[in-house]
């Protein structure tokens, strides 16, 4: 392989791959993971690779070139994996289009086994190829890289030729149109981020098209992109996790979180990323095939195989080597082409529709933001504000939201509504619900997305949420606040109407859930561990020394937390009756009597992260850890 791009400096760095240190927790590994080591991340890659011996899926499958690929890394010359290759895409009709989740790795086998294909095999999967209408189509953010790193590839590999996409294309034409996208959408990461913005599911799916486009691209241009598109994701990820669980606020939740490894189930992909690559510093176990082989948990191959490792410097990042520290990021909006004229195609969403702040503790972690909501936009499944402490348990998070996206069934996804606005400081926050009675938005989006909320567009329900984990160590109510500990992490939550705790709602799963009826409510968090206050029964009595100060006609809350530091909240109307511009959700937010503004960078895409040890400014990623500075410029492209 090429050496890395002359972009990316390292200064002071102290490892090229940066392998994950320490050993892991005992008596958690089981079947075959137990017999041996997995202490580095290339033991665990190999280990990985290893659970498909003898393993094939069938014609044509989502995850057929994974099982190849890590086939292959055991054996380059097993036959019969090439031979599955080269006939992957036979059953495929005519005029129809393979499985779009295959085609980077199909690109990708290509790329590293070409030698082992005869021309034959070759040309017969050429002919399949070059038949697919949908290789420079789009969709969603990581549709569009599917497809388009896939493209490229194979116009790379079949020099010459014409006919691609149904006899529409030469090499030429398809290799150039997917180099100029490839470069929009690399180059816009590093000036508005992404819209599926650390999401637990589709983080990983954006991942391996850019593992297979640095292992296999020939053209340095294209490498360096890849390699900068994987700085930013991977920084990203590293950035913002507690002990492998994303902090919110996320895009696209398709599953919930796990802080242990539960045996036959298929989780967040993510998670499984954060595994292979930070083992170290988080509580799940892979205990064999049941967790390999189960549908997308195969993702995490993709990594295993790549010539793409983290350097050192985004490994401290992961390992909370720079914690505490506070961050602020954003992520741009992405439309459909049938959801009008302000659509995102190609890296031109508009920046800064989600701004998002975190704090990241030793003990614990916070994340909430704020939205510039499009009503006909797609948020079904984002998650806008939690905390995550420290704990063994197989829950360790607590979220907060009003069930708006998915209220006719309750379902505890789309933790998020326009009706809900959240101030934070460090461990502190105010969150702030008034609920009309009628959907605003009534109507709006696309008409399956409006069957999930469609019962209640007349009669919303008027509820603020928050559940806690039933395993959680310690829980007390006093003077209207409801206190929980685990372990060294002490909990206040104070609901600011009147509520219920329900131990059996049914949609919030392993949870109680605090439930406030009333249009107008809100809750205030507060954290706290055992290194601040000697006991529990301290930090209650701190707690209850300064009740939060409710303005109901305003809507606006102060509350001074136990740290002596003051945050107010004042809810901030928004403008529900947009058409196409964005309606800003955000309330005026104060911290010791200086106004917290929006910062300008983030809707201007100027700045897509900042905080003390990562920043993302001026289309240039620096992270500053204990190993070593980084630095990665955004590749050259052409906006369209």
């Amino acid at each position: 392989m090429s050496q890395r791009p002359n972009r990316r400096q390292f200064l002071c760095q102290t490892a090229a791959f940066g392998l994950a240190a320490g050993l892991l927790p005992s008596g958690l590994l089981t079947s075959a993971a137990a017999e041996q080591d997995l202490s580095t991340l290339e033991a665990r890659a190999a280990w990985l690779t290893g659970q498909f011996r003898g393993h094939m899926d069938g014609p044509n499958a989502k995850f057929g070139a994974a099982v190849a690929l890590a086939r292959l890394a055991l054996n380059p010359g097993d036959e019969e994996v090439i031979s599955y290759i080269a006939g992957f895409y036979d059953n495929v009709p005519e005029g129809s289009n393979g499985q779009q989740f295959s085609y980077p790795g199909v690109a990708w086998v290509l790329g590293k086994y070409w030698d082992q294909f005869t021309s034959e095999q070759l040309d017969g999967l050429k002919t399949k190829i070059k038949d697919f209408s949908d290789l420079l189509g789009h969709g969603t953010e990581n549709h569009a890289m599917m497809k388009c790193v896939a493209a490229y590839l194979f116009a790379q590999y079949w020099p010459g030729e014409s006919g691609w996409v149904r006899g529409a294309h030469t090499s030429d034409e398809v290799m150039e149109t997917a180099r100029e996208r490839l470069l929009s959408v690399i180059g816009s990461l590093y000036d508005r981020g992404y819209e599926e913005n650390l999401s637990t599911t589709y983080a990983a799916v954006h991942l391996f098209p850019y593992y297979a486009l640095y292992d296999c691209a020939t053209d340095p241009e294209i490498k360096s992109a890849a390699d900068a598109a994987l700085h930013f994701h991977v920084t990203n990820i590293a950035a913002n996790h507690f002990e492998g669980i994303v902090i919110p606020p996320y895009n696209r939740q398709n599953a919930w979180q796990v802080n242990t490894h539960t045996p036959g189930t298929v989780g967040p992909t993510l998670q499984w990323i954060y595994w292979l690559y930070w083992a170290d510093v988080q509580n799940r176990i892979p205990v064999g095939q049941d967790f390999v082989r189960l549908g997308e948990n195969q993702y995490v191959v993709y990594a295993a195989v790549s010539d793409w490792r983290p350097p050192a410097a985004i490994n401290s990042l992961a390992r909370g080597e720079t914690v505490p520290y506070e961050l602020t990021a954003s992520a741009p909006s992405f439309r459909h082409a049938n959801m009008g004229p302000s659509r995102g195609h190609w890296g031109t969403g508009t920046p800064g529709t989600c701004v998002r702040y975190v704090y990241r503790d030793t003990l614990y972690a916070m994340g909430s933001g704020y939205f510039r909501y499009y009503p006909d936009q797609f948020y079904v499944d984002y998650n806008a504000f939690g905390l995550v402490y420290k704990s063994p348990d197989k829950y360790n998070y607590i979220e907060c939201y009003h069930p708006y996206w998915r209220s006719n069934d309750r379902t505890w996804q789309g933790l998020n509504s326009p009706f809900m606005q959240m101030a934070q400081h460090k461990g502190t926050a105010i969150v702030l619900f008034n609920i009309p009675n009628e959907d605003p938005w009534a109507g709006r989006g696309r008409s399956d997305w409006q069957e999930y909320r469609d019962d209640h567009f007349d009669n919303l329900i008027q509820e603020a949420l928050v559940r806690y984990p039933k395993s959680i160590g310690q829980q007390t109510e006093a003077d209207g606040w409801i206190f929980l500990r685990e372990g060294a992490v002490y909990i206040a939550i104070r609901p600011l109407e009147d509520y219920t705790i329900d131990s059996d709602y049914a949609e919030a799963g392993e949870f109680d859930v605090i439930r406030s009826a009333s249009a107008q409510t809100g809750y205030v968090f507060d954290i706290a561990t055992e290194e601040e206050f000697a006991t529990f029964e301290a930090f209650q009595t701190a707690v209850k020394d300064n009740p939060p100060a409710v303005d109901w006609e305003d809507l606006s809350v102060a509350y001074t937390n136990v740290k002596g530091d003051t945050l107010t909240a004042a809810w901030n109307p928004p403008n529900y009756d947009a058409e196409e511009e964005r309606v800003l959700v955000r309330p005026d937010i104060t911290v010791n009597g200086d106004e917290v503004p929006i910062d300008s960078d983030f809707p201007r895409g100027e700045a897509v992260i900042k905080s003390p040890s990562v920043e993302l400014v001026d289309r240039v990623l620096q992270l500053q850890t204990p190993a070593g500075r980084l630095e990665v410029e955004a590749p050259e492209f052409s906006k369209q």
